[in-house]
């Protein structure tokens, strides 16, 4: 488990986490900018090398804020899912935070097979997300 320090490092996870997310963001120089934010910022970041040096997996994990961190991003490669990787990335992630002051990180999964990644590492449901909208002004 690494912590990217290069721009190569930043990118290369950048576009791997793309490909895990199945194209649903491309890789880019914003992402890049937020994956270092992130870090600059007190948050975590964390990726997994495969043997040849290549980056197969990784995440984040934002600064705590009133004492919470929230994890997002953590994925893999699909060439080298079922191997751990994602359940390994999360539990460094959120050993990160915890050991620098957070009392609580939270997630969001994405489907059932996040949420069996998230529940090796640790996570359990708990609690309710309620998002609120405000209706459109209206004009006068």
């Amino acid at each position: 488990m690494e912590s990217p320090t290069t721009d190569e490092e930043f990118a290369e996870l950048d576009a791997a986490l793309a490909e895990a997310f199945g194209g649903v963001f491309a890789p880019s120089e914003q992402g890049v900018a937020r994956l270092r934010r992130t870090q600059q910022r007190g948050g975590a970041v964390r990726f997994v090398r495969d043997p040849q040096g290549g980056i197969v997996g990784g995440g984040s994990c934002s600064p705590s804020a009133e004492g919470t961190a929230e994890l997002s991003g953590a994925g893999t490669r699909p060439a080298y899912r079922g191997r751990g990787i994602a359940a390994a990335v999360t539990a460094a992630l959120t050993e990160a935070m915890f050991a620098q002051g957070a009392g609580s990180v939270w997630l969001e999964y994405s489907g059932q097979g996040s949420r069996r990644v998230y529940e090796r590492a640790g996570y359990r449901p708990q609690g309710t997300r309620l998002y609120l909208s405000l209706p459109p002004a209206k004009q006068a």
